[in-house]
């Protein structure tokens, strides 16, 4: 939860807020920088923190703190609820609640600007800035509360957990409230004091049962376990809180892990009864076992959408909108808008005139919120989103939550309020009712609407053109004559309802009236309590003696003006002087009360008595004339106090003793050395006068001992150093009565006495051989405790015997000084005459003036180093070293002597870093060593650059000898001195230069590179270029690298067509398993796609690896991309088909279907190249109706049926190609169909079997008459009788008679027999 502050509201909220906040163009708001508070302070408002640009005039403006916003103010409190714009310094004050989890707040605040005939009206924000405190009274441990288990107990709240810092200054009073109801903190337990009992075993429950967790005792109440006292709100002293016991008791899971106990610390004055200051502190307590705080989320019951009509104010209810958290209470949610709907608002219904961008839970549920739509009429439904997140106790924010809202059009003629701010109005004011404020419409006839005051006005009254106003029109709120007059009463709230009417219809409507306070009354007294003191006493006047408050303004300014003093005493902010005493009798004064308002109201006169003045011995003990109060004394003798230094009487009785008392004992009042300043002691108490240790300090004394000379002091025991030095006591005096006088200082000077010798401190002095070296404070350190460092002075007793002393570089000789003063200034020096001794001393005399001592100043003197080193002349000046290898350095190479040093100690160092490689001594790289390194042979030279390529490189290694550290006395353990100077004292280093020559190796694989994708098409070949492929070999030529296949290409082969040595023919066609490189640049290395018939490769690839004939690079793959091409023959399936005569037939895929292997498809197009002779190829859109499209054929409205190209894309998607016969008798068909796939084409000829169908009538194609004579046969034959048939044979044509001859009969001749045939009558055709 420590993360839960910067969750509290985001950007986007502060910019919603603010934008639904501005009410004006222009802003009255000229400084809004916002107050900083530490956390569990408070802190009042300043011009510097805001300021307004309003003119300084009576009741010009107030400024109100917004209190239904619940998203403001959330861990503070901005007081009082109303003031004005140009506020008094300490009169408007942020107080913050202790909440340790974030670290802003806000307040909302209305500004108003009243004028005589209109209010204007600003919202704002004035952020608070929480800050960390640096000096809190409550000091809270890092081992804070915790809780074991659910429903468990927390360790007793002591001084482990919790400290107080306030100093404890007299009269200073500290408290602690705890109020628990306040803050509804702790959240998810209580305080409780006391032991938890157990509880007596029943018979039920034997000793022998084993011990079981007792569920029963998990209750929420907290009242279940026997022995705890459940504390709700306290006061006690902050000792005593610690003392009492307290402890948490955790009642509610599941909840957060950490919960919070509410505490505030006041200091009060114990005299006046003031707070002096508050605290307030969230006293943290951590639950284990239990998770973080969850967000809240919505809950899955509401339904998230509002249906409004227009002009209605809406509710919202929880079945639109909820939320729930499992650790807070719903009561305890509050939404916060993050997204405001375009036009309306939300608003609460206590002033549903104002927007609201947040509210409770409580207020949902209770109905107190609502949608108001936007006063604009439209004919068509509006739908608006609005977006809200839920906070909970501990401000952790749900995800964003969406409720739609639906704005309904009506239509209706009632009389609708479509508008509504109300007014606000400073106290007494009047100000009409305008259009702006309030808007009525109606939709037949606005001019007969009228409205009527039915109820409110509780604190003024309405009127209209001056006369009383019962009843007004449209007209009279556009013209403005409709006014609210205030009573002037100390009112907050007002309104008016209204029943609007029109004649048919009527509404009822609230108009509220806010009404803005002002300072108009005084103050009155609350509390006037009879004063009862004795003669000469002072009393404090608390406030529960006297007491005032003002309705309008802050009680802290309240000023009590004395109008008639009292006649025996006086009214003073501080104790003063006694005036009276002796009889006893009644006194009073009176006074009036007056507040801080310009110009301020003031009270009737007002009375405060005093009685019971009682005389009493009050008189205090005197000094006499001419006591001084001030001793001087040596700081090595003893003095007495007389009556000359001390003397006191009592005025009242002057024989009474006096007692002195020493409330402080002799101290040093400057700043001091010493805590000891001496002290009092009865001089009884050692037998011989001087300085003693163990004489007992007095505490307290009589006048009559100081008479006598029995009291004395004492000097400090150390000394006091060369200067007087200024001692006090502070003491008080009594008489026998117990007046006392209080805080008396005593002064005492003492003196120094110069009785000590001079302390010396010498520290060797070191000079190199033949050097100077100044002498300085280091060497000789002097002090004396009772004389001044600038009067010391050291005398040169004895010379040195190896050098001389030099002051002001002129040498001293025996006997001559010099001061402090030059030590400190480097004026005295040591100059060596160059010997080889090692050792010097000088002996010197230290004197004060008075007391002296002699010292020895020891000299240690350094050896130079003045020989350079010597390179051997018979070095050899190179090395060889091969590639990437190390070789030793021996001293063949590079050696060195010194005269004065030893050889094996002198020191290479490297003036520069070789380029190639690195120096190593024992395997460490290193850029110095030493010459005993290069003849133990630990010295290397190492190639580290890497491949050098194919032809040597060199290197240089330039060093610089040193004999530094070759210094013999290095090697005597008895040496102590620093080393020898960073530079010699010759003139420079030799430099020698060795040269390495590094060979080069062929011991670096060739590497392979491949670069851009080669793409071939398919069935074609293409140059694999350096582009594509490359190697490089650093110690290799390239010409020399060859590649070799280790797995060849699956779709095709590699070929060289650079014709073999000898001959002149091209080697292409001709598949290679190894090529070289320079073949590769001259772009004779081709990949030839071979492998594509009745298959459709898209890529291949093959593995290779690079030699140079000694190494090989890894295996890596080389990738081929093959482009498509139409390089396949589409198949071409054509079924022949069988088809009813007249019928259709569909060339469906069964009949008709290609394959083509390209990829990606080609564009198939089919032709008609023949088209069939006895019907039609046709689109079959109207399915399989022949008769369809037969008639579309005969009324020529065919122009889209017959078919001459189409695409295998249309067969698929759908197009029907349709087979018509034209009805004709033949029994055969066919047509051709060509296919092309843009390069290739293939033709197909499909025939067609017609089955003959009998639907033809016959035909009489011959009919001639035939004679015959009486009694004569004669054969009917085919030249006298014969019929047709289309599509029926001759042979099966049957003549069926209608009528018989009657003269006659006919016969059938059927193989020489003669049949008759008799036909009925009723025989029909």
């Amino acid at each position: 939860m420590a993360e839960v502050g910067q969750l509290f509201w985001g950007r986007n909220s502060w910019l919603f807020l603010l934008l639904m906040l501005r009410g004006v163009c222009s802003s009255f708001i000229n400084v809004n920088h916002g107050v900083k508070v530490m956390k569990g302070h408070s802190v009042f408002l300043s011009e510097e923190d805001l300021q307004f640009s309003i003119p300084r005039e009576k009741d010009a403006c107030k400024v109100e703190v917004v209190m239904n916003e619940p998203i403001t103010q959330r861990t503070g409190k901005l007081t009082p609820q109303v003031f004005d714009c140009h506020f008094l310094p300490k009169e408007v004050k942020y107080t913050h609640n202790g909440c340790p989890l974030l670290d802003e707040d806000i307040v909302m605040l209305r500004l108003y600007r009243f004028t005589e005939m209109e209010t204007f009206t600003e919202t704002f924000i004035l952020r608070v800035q929480l800050l960390e405190p640096d000096c809190n009274i409550i000091k809270m441990s890092s081992n804070i509360l915790e809780v074991p288990e659910f429903y468990g107990l927390s360790r007793v709240i002591d001084k482990n957990v919790l400290t107080f810092d306030y100093g404890r200054r007299i009269n200073l009073e500290c408290t602690i409230s705890l109020a628990t109801l306040q803050t509804l903190l702790p959240a998810h337990g209580q305080v409780v004091i006391g032991e938890p009992q157990q509880e007596e075993p029943r018979g039920d429950h034997p000793h022998s049962f084993p011990p079981q967790h007792r569920t029963d005792q998990k209750c929420r109440s907290g009242n279940c376990i026997p022995g705890l006292k459940t504390i709700q709100s306290a006061k006690v002293s902050c000792e005593e809180f610690l003392q009492m016991g307290l402890k948490y008791q955790h009642l509610d899971p599941p909840s957060p892990d950490m919960d919070y106990i509410p505490i505030r610390l006041d200091l009060t004055d114990s005299r006046s009864k003031t707070v002096h200051k508050s605290e307030y502190a969230w006293l943290p307590v951590r639950i284990k076992g239990a998770i973080l705080n969850q967000a809240p989320q919505a809950a899955f019951m509401a339904m998230f959408i509002l249906e409004v009509d227009q002009f209605i104010l809406s509710p919202l209810t929880t079945a639109i909108l909820d939320a729930e958290d499992s650790e807070t209470p719903k009561s305890l949610l509050i939404f916060n808008i993050t997204k405001l709907p375009p036009q309306g608002y939300i608003t609460h219904l206590s002033d549903h005139t104002k927007p609201v961008t947040s509210f409770t839970w409580a207020d949902l549920n209770e109905m107190l919120i609502a949608y108001q739509p936007p006063n604009n009429s439209h004919t068509e439904r509006r739908n608006y989103e609005v977006e809200f997140e839920v906070h909970d106790f501990y401000f952790e924010r749900s995800s964003p939550i969406t409720v739609y809202i639906s704005i309904r059009t009506t239509d209706t003629n009632a009389p609708r309020v479509s508008w509504n701010t109300g007014l606000s109005l400073l106290e007494g004011q009047s100000h009409p009712i305008t259009w702006e404020q309030f808007q009525i419409v109606d939709n037949d006839d606005i001019n007969s609407v009228r409205l009527v005051t039915i109820d409110g006005l509780q604190h003024g009254q309405l009127t209209v053109r001056g006369g009383k106003g019962f009843m007004f029109t449209v007209s009279d709120l556009q013209a403005g004559v409709v006014r609210y007059h205030h009573d002037d009463s100390d009112s907050t709230k007002d309104y008016v309802v209204f029943r609007i009417f029109d004649g048919r219809h009527n509404i009822r409507h609230k108009f509220p009236i806010n009404i803005l306070p002002k300072d108009d009354s005084p103050p009155f007294l609350i509390s006037n309590v009879v004063i009862e003191l004795h003669e000469g006493q002072t009393i404090l006047i608390q406030g529960s003696m006297l007491q005032a408050s003002d309705m309008d303004s802050s009680d802290d300014y309240i000023f009590f003006n004395i109008t008639k003093s009292s006649h025996a005493g006086e009214i003073m902010k501080k104790p003063g002087p006694d005036l009276i005493g002796g009889e006893v009798f009644e006194d009073s004064f009176e006074f009036l009360l007056c507040d801080r308002h310009d110009p301020p109201n003031l009270s009737e006169p007002q009375v405060v008595v005093i009685v019971h003045i009682i005389p009493v011995d009050d008189q205090l003990p005197k000094e006499a004339l001419g006591v001084t109060r001030h001793l001087t004394v040596k700081e090595t003798e003893i003095a007495h106090l007389t009556k000359t230094h001390l003397h006191f009487v009592d005025t009242e009785a002057q024989g009474r003793e006096l007692i002195y008392t020493i409330i402080t004992p002799p101290f040093f009042p400057s700043t001091h050395g010493h805590t000891d300043a001496g002290k009092l002691f009865m001089v009884d108490s050692i037998t011989k006068l001087v300085k003693d240790p163990a004489a007992p300090a007095l505490r307290s004394f009589t006048q009559h001992a100081v008479n006598y000379m029995k009291i004395a002091y004492m000097p400090p025991m150390q000394d006091i150093g060369p200067e007087p030095q200024h001692a006090r006591f502070i003491f008080s005096v009594s008489n026998q009565h117990g007046g006392t006088l209080y805080g008396i200082c005593f002064n005492i000077t003492i003196l120094p006495v110069d009785n000590q010798a001079p302390e010396i401190f010498t520290s060797q002095l070191k000079v190199e051989e033949g050097g100077v070296r100044t002498i300085t404070r280091g060497h000789i350190l002097i002090s004396d405790v009772d004389t001044k460092w600038e009067n010391l002075r050291i005398y040169l007793q004895r010379p040195p015997l190896h050098g001389t002393v030099e002051l002001d570089e002129f040498p001293m000789n025996e006997g001559n000084k010099f001061t402090c003063e030059d030590l400190r200034m480097f004026k005295v020096r040591y100059r060596h005459d160059g010997s080889e001794i090692l050792q010097d001393d000088i002996l010197f005399a230290a004197t004060d003036g008075i007391n002296s001592l002699e010292f020895v100043l020891q000299v240690k003197v350094l050896p130079v180093n003045d020989e350079p080193p010597v390179m051997n002349s018979d070095l050899i000046p190179s090395m060889q070293c091969p590639e990437g290898e190390e070789v030793l350095i021996t001293s063949e190479y590079i050696y060195a002597t010194d005269a004065d040093s030893d050889d094996m100690k002198l020191m290479f160092m490297l003036a520069r870093q070789p380029y190639h490689g690195v120096l190593r001594r024992a395997g460490l790289i290193v850029d110095r060593f030493s010459q005993s390194d290069v003849v133990s042979g630990v010295v290397t030279y190492q190639h580290t650059s890497g491949e050098i390529g194919q032809t040597p490189c060199f290197d240089i290694l330039t060093f610089v000898v040193s004999d530094g550290e070759a210094s013999p006395h290095l090697n005597n353990c008895c040496y102590d001195g620093p080393g020898p100077p960073p530079v010699p004292l010759h003139d420079s280093f030799p430099v020698y230069d060795l040269n390495v020559t590094i060979l080069p190796l062929d011991n670096q694989p060739p590497s392979i590179a491949t670069g851009a994708m080669f793409v071939v098409d398919e069935a074609f070949s293409a140059a694999i270029t350096i582009n594509h492929l490359f190697a490089t070999d650093l110690d290799t030529t390239a010409d020399d690298l060859e590649f070799i296949l280790v797995s060849p290409p699956q779709f095709g082969y590699i070929e060289n067509i650079l014709p073999s040595p000898g001959f002149e023919k091209s080697n292409m066609g001709i598949s290679i398993a190894s090529f070289q490189l320079k073949h590769l640049k001259a772009l004779h290395i081709n990949y030839v796609q071979s492998r594509h018939r009745r298959i459709e490769p898209t890529t291949d690839q093959f593995m290779l690896y690079v030699t140079d004939g000694k190494h090989r690079s890894v295996e890596t793959p080389f990738y081929i991309l093959i482009n498509p091409t139409n390089d396949e023959v589409p198949e071409f399936v054509a079924r022949n088909i069988t088809v009813q005569e007249g019928q259709m037939k569909e060339l469906d895929p069964s009949i008709i279907n290609v394959v083509d292997l390209d990829i990606p498809q080609d564009h198939l197009m089919f032709t008609i190249g023949q088209q069939p002779r006895h019907g039609c190829l046709i689109n079959g859109v109207y399915g399989n109706d022949v008769t369809h499209y037969k008639h579309l054929i005969s009324s020529h409205q065919n122009c889209e049926l017959p078919v001459h190209d189409f695409s295998m894309m249309l067969l698929k998607d759908g197009m029907r190609l349709m087979y018509m016969h034209d009805d004709s008798e033949s029994l055969a068909d066919g047509f051709t169909i060509q296919l092309s796939d843009g390069k290739h084409k293939v033709l197909r000829t499909i025939s067609v079997k017609v089955i003959p169908v009998n639907d033809e009538k016959p035909v009489l194609s011959k009919k001639d008459e035939l004679e015959v004579t009486m009694g004569e046969a004669r054969i009917i034959s085919s030249a006298f009788l014969s019929a047709e048939d289309k599509d029926t044979p001759r042979e099966r044509i049957y003549y069926l008679f209608e009528r018989i001859p009657e003269n006659g009969q006919l016969q059938l001749k059927v193989s020489l027999c003669t049949l008759t045939k008799n036909k009925q009558t009723n025989n029909s055709h």
